[in-house]
């Protein structure tokens, strides 16, 4: 069964050099494939830069835990707020103005290079926690399913994510995901259905009312263990709706290809959010406590993993294995991709201009640097997976959240603004939650940090002065026209035959070096 693992990492790894090998080798190739994916790797490549071996073991694992409150964690809505309200600016910056990256759109909007190196070294840093936890599920797995040290499983998950991109770039990856989220939603979904009726569970009612008896107050709120007050319920699903700032989520919207697929991208995600969530709530609800009752804490984790080894046959565990892996993968390799193009593009070369191959090369030493870290964090694994996405890295992101709106949405908000109420909610989240927490109010971590970082963006852009009107033009009045032409471009191509009057129409990019 290892083998199978082992081998699957090294096909993986050759699709991905056969994919550089076929790219233009240009840093928008290698960091953004080319702007150019289209809706259906969109979907696979964004759905399942999400959907990780944190949906097969923590989610579950974390629902098995502490009851169903936890599935607040998923508030769909947000999908859609950034593909169709911020978006389309974001794609537009990058289309018009040559940014690679939505932190350099906002270093330009709001003219301040210390705002840029602020928010990519916030994003970076909590990109570490998410990029570990993937080493965490495979370290588990690998356990659970063939009896191999933990640390095994987490240091192969690292290396083999590292190739992947060293190797690949994003259009390697993103094709990766359509292969990688194929295979986890049939298995996720697949050996659910097989379980409940090899172990005669087929009926949700039947199995809600043994779960009633083997493990009480699982299937309520606040859970068996008293984990969800409704203070850390408005938190979590605070923490949901802000699965829109994710930086891994958010660069795909400077990726598409066109409007078209940034519009479609968001109606796919919110249906199959829907689905997905619900399967991963039975296996850690309903079925995984009835088969594998006992376990508490990060023992947890691998549950899903257990009940499959325990009740199918022996292939379906070494299947569910490759499954988690394609997850683990399919996520991480994005995570890194975002890690390397914040480090070299929003950090080393903020305040100039590099060439493509030094943009490449700076990715490529803070992919290795951000690999090394995620696996010693995983080995030092703080928290059960679940609860090392939602209270840490999920709050992380959060907090540049209004810097983000404002930057894209509202003229008047200014870089004091901006830096004012990221750095006071860091220092809130991060005080609240590991050294005084009485600052939090009892709130789950990211309520009170967001907050107050929200209040003080406003407060402070509505006293001091906004940028320069040519800038202003620039990021609203320039970018909405760009997009008016554009809009009007596809629609254009819908309806008329005639190639050459839409080549007219079609709005231009400036050549601006990114």
């Amino acid at each position: 069964m290892i083998w199978i693992v082992l081998i699957l990492g090294v096909i993986l790894v050759l699709i991905s050099a056969y994919g550089y090998k076929l790219s233009s080798k240009t840093a928008a190739d290698y960091l953004l494939a080319g702007r150019a994916i289209g809706t259906f790797v969109m979907f696979f490549y964004v759905y399942f830069a999400i959907s990780s071996a944190w949906t097969f073991y923590g989610f579950p694992g974390t629902i098995y835990n502490t009851g169903p409150g936890f599935m607040l964690f998923f508030s769909f809505i947000s999908f859609a707020f950034l593909y169709v309200l911020i978006g389309p600016k974001l794609w537009a910056g990058g289309k018009k103005y040559g940014y690679i990256s939505p932190v350099q759109y906002l270093g330009e909007r709001y003219q301040s290079n210390a705002l840029r190196l602020i928010v990519s070294g916030l994003l970076v840093l909590f990109l570490f926690p998410y990029l570990g936890l993937q080493a965490v599920g495979i370290g588990a797995g690998m356990k659970a399913a063939v009896g191999l040290p933990f640390w095994f499983g987490a240091l192969y998950m690292t290396v083999i994510m590292l190739l992947i991109c060293l190797i690949g770039g994003t259009r390697s990856v993103a094709w990766l995901n359509v292969l990688l989220g194929i295979i986890f939603t049939a298995t996720f979904w697949g050996f659910l259905v097989w379980i409940m009726f090899a172990t005669d569970n087929s009926s949700l009612t039947a199995m809600a009312e043994k779960v009633k008896v083997l493990k009480p107050g699982l299937l309520g709120v606040p859970g068996p263990v008293n984990a969800w007050t409704t203070q850390s319920l408005m938190g979590l699903a605070l923490a949901g709706l802000t699965v829109f700032a994710w930086p891994h989520i958010v660069i795909g919207t400077m990726q598409a290809k066109s409007l078209v697929v940034v519009r479609k991208t968001a109606i796919a995600m919110l249906l199959f959010s829907i689905f997905f969530c619900n399967i991963a709530a039975i296996w850690g609800y309903l079925v995984a406590p009835i088969l594998i009752p006992g376990l508490k804490g990060k023992a947890a984790d691998a549950v899903v993993q257990m009940a499959i080894t325990q009740y199918l046959p022996v292939w379906a565990s070494g299947a569910t294995l490759i499954a988690v892996l394609a997850a683990a993968i399919s996520t991480v390799a994005t995570q890194l991709m975002i890690t390397g193009l914040l480090v070299s593009r929003d950090i080393v070369f903020a305040v100039s201009k590099p060439s493509d191959k030094a943009l490449i090369l700076w990715s490529r030493y803070a992919m290795i640097g951000a690999s090394v870290v995620s696996f010693a964090l995983a080995m030092a694994r703080p928290a059960e997976l679940g609860l090392l996405l939602s209270n840490i890295a999920s709050p992380g992101f959060a907090m540049w959240i209004p810097a983000l709106l404002g930057g894209v949405l509202w003229k008047r908000g200014t870089k004091e603004g901006a830096i004012t109420g990221l750095l006071v909610g860091l220092a809130l989240l991060i005080g609240g939650s590991y050294f005084y927490k009485p600052l939090l109010l009892g709130f789950h971590p990211i309520f009170i940090p967001l907050l107050v970082n929200t209040v003080l963006y406003i407060g402070v852009s509505l006293v001091t002065s906004p940028v320069s009107k040519e800038v202003q033009h620039k990021f609203f009045d320039e970018l909405e026209d760009y997009l008016l032409e554009y809009t009007a471009y596809e629609r254009a191509k819908s309806v008329k035959p005639v190639r050459d009057e839409i080549e007219r129409v079609k709005p231009e990019a400036e050549p601006v070096n990114a």
